[in-house]
């Protein structure tokens, strides 16, 4: 898969003088990594948006202004505005090839759950993303899970439930649920009322029996 590339200018504005970068369309940045001097940077918020739409999951080549090489990047952490959503800052991890990373990639559900043919149940998707552990070109945009196997209410895929492309750790404890079938509070209760009359009329018709053997 061919890489995203963004474009970077080196930052001289700090602090609340950041706010005239906004005003003109520049989200501040910052690039870190380990054995990387943290440096301040200035981004497009056009491309940026591009880029974070695209999946955050993959690595991007960072061309920064008066650099001969691209950095190999993560966007590490996304800040936004809490009333505009606007972007405010973003922070960019550089990673070396050849050592394995952790990253935490988002989940897919594809196909279609025959459990969810009947109107009492519905699908409850519990977790977003699963944390792994591969070399930077082996990162995943997104994990799928397969809900076709999902035949009927109580049913659940678990994390470890999961066939990961060689190469590729799951982090995230196998006993997490991912998605599981079930039924809404009412339908249960209800189920649970018809449970009740059935045992109560169980034990009402032994009563009788006895009753009647006694007579």
């Amino acid at each position: 898969m061919k890489k995203a590339v963004l474009n970077a200018g080196k930052r001289k504005l700090f602090g609340k003088r950041t706010r005239f970068l906004r005003r003109d369309g520049i989200v501040p940045a910052n690039v870190y990594g380990q054995g990387v001097d943290s440096l301040a940077l200035e981004l497009g918020e056009k491309d940026l948006e591009l880029i974070i739409k695209g999946g955050t999951s993959r690595i991007i080549l960072l061309d920064v202004e008066g650099e001969n090489n691209n950095r190999n990047v993560l966007i590490k952490n996304v800040s936004r505005h809490s009333l505009s959503q606007s972007l405010v800052h973003v922070d960019l991890y550089q990673v070396n090839m050849s050592q394995k990373i952790s990253a935490d990639i988002p989940v897919l559900l594809i196909g279609q759950a025959p459990a969810l043919e009947y109107s009492e149940n519905f699908l409850d998707h519990q977790l977003n993303e699963i944390q792994i552990e591969c070399l930077p070109d082996k990162l995943p945009p997104h994990i799928e899970v397969d809900i076709s196997v999902l035949t009927e209410a109580g049913q659940t895929i678990y994390v470890s439930d999961l066939q990961p492309e060689e190469g590729v750790e799951i982090i995230t404890p196998g006993d997490h649920a991912i998605v599981r079938v079930t039924q809404s509070a009412k339908d249960e209760a209800e189920e649970g009322e018809e449970e009740k009359a059935v045992s109560e009329t169980e034990v009402v018709g032994k009563e009788a029996d006895t009753g009647a053997a006694e007579a």
